[in-house]
């Protein structure tokens, strides 16, 4: 027999928790709902722009809806499209680009209750699309960054 849920059904109205027209548009975090998942919808039509490195204390999974994205996880660098789902693991800097052509929109899952995140740059380099994250933040001592276009 299934042991019984501590939570209750619940609905939270798109007028609550999207924001048309803004590149975070949406932010429904997980203690909310009383469950340990939080969501961010990111879009963006403008070729080039992305969250800016970053790292969390917990795993987060980017899903894909529409558009191309290049991601830098850690030393390797993920190029996905619509559909695909990208890995970023706790503690490893991770960021994302809209690679165009057209508009980019993810639903980022963070396996948290809340939004926890620590900046590591400002912004991306607007001048080209990331390679990887070796421009954005020193790596640290002994650790090499490689490019791995094969994920």
């Amino acid at each position: 027999m299934p042991i019984q849920s501590k939570t209750q059904p619940a609905k939270v109205p798109a007028s609550e928790w999207l924001k048309p027209g803004q590149a975070l548009r949406g932010l429904l975090e997980g203690k909310r709902l009383n469950t340990g998942v939080t969501l961010i919808r990111y879009v963006t039509d403008v070729v080039g722009e992305g969250p800016a490195l970053h790292v969390h204390p917990y795993d987060e999974i980017f899903t894909i809806t529409e558009g191309r994205a290049r991601f830098t996880v850690g030393d390797r660098t993920i190029d996905a499209e619509a559909g695909d789902v990208v890995l970023g693991p706790a503690n490893i800097p991770h960021g994302y680009q809209n690679l165009g052509p057209g508009q980019l929109d993810s639903l980022d899952i963070h396996l948290s209750p809340e939004w926890i995140q620590f900046n590591l740059a400002g912004a991306w380099d607007r001048a080209s699309i990331l390679v990887s994250a070796e421009s954005k933040v020193e790596c640290a001592e002994g650790h090499q960054n490689k490019i791995d276009r094969s994920a």
